[in-house]
């Protein structure tokens, strides 16, 4: 009862249903009710941020925006995710880095839901380069046609510095 608030409602959940049914259905519904509040928890810590490019600034960086995926993109975040990027690329943007290698969890909706921004983002003119895709990822986004909404096959990455320099040549060949 003393650890977290939410241990103590999967407690007393718990307890009230095994009065309440039988035994075999109250360690059902704890486990739900646990299952809840660990999604919730990992829905909460999930987000994008917006970094600075690493070093020294050069001409045009101001059209690249750095975004980095946290913590998971699943279905009880991947709109929020969505708006996120969305409302990180400024009007200037010409090139968005999504940095994937700290994303730790990514389902089918999530997956779809990359796939759509990509597609997006590219209709609007906007080069998408994607950093860092984890291997347990990979098979998700092409069933899901996240590499195929790329321009193509350069624009998925492994390192950081591959990405800002192929990000920059972008922006040093179509000047706004």
């Amino acid at each position: 009862m003393r650890s977290t608030r939410c241990g103590a409602w999967t407690f007393v959940l718990t307890a009230v249903s095994t009065v309440c049914f039988d035994l075999i259905e109250a360690v059902e519904i704890g486990v739900v009710v646990a299952a809840f509040f660990a999604l919730r928890s990992v829905a909460r810590r999930s987000s994008v941020v917006r970094e600075q490019l690493p070093g020294p600034r050069r001409p045009g960086d101001e059209e690249i925006a750095l975004l980095r995926l946290d913590g998971a993109m699943f279905f009880g975040v991947a709109e929020r995710i969505s708006t996120a990027i969305t409302d990180a690329e400024g009007p200037r943007t010409s090139v968005v880095i999504i940095r994937m290698s700290q994303l730790g969890m990514l389902d089918a909706t999530g997956a779809h839901t990359l796939a759509q921004i990509c597609t997006e983002l590219e209709c609007r003119g906007i080069t998408v380069i994607i950093k860092g895709v984890r291997p347990e990822h990979n098979a998700l986004l092409a069933n899901v046609g996240v590499f195929e909404s790329l321009r193509h096959e350069r624009h998925l990455v492994d390192t950081l510095d591959e990405a800002i320099e192929h990000a920059r040549a972008h922006v040093s060949r179509h000047p706004h």
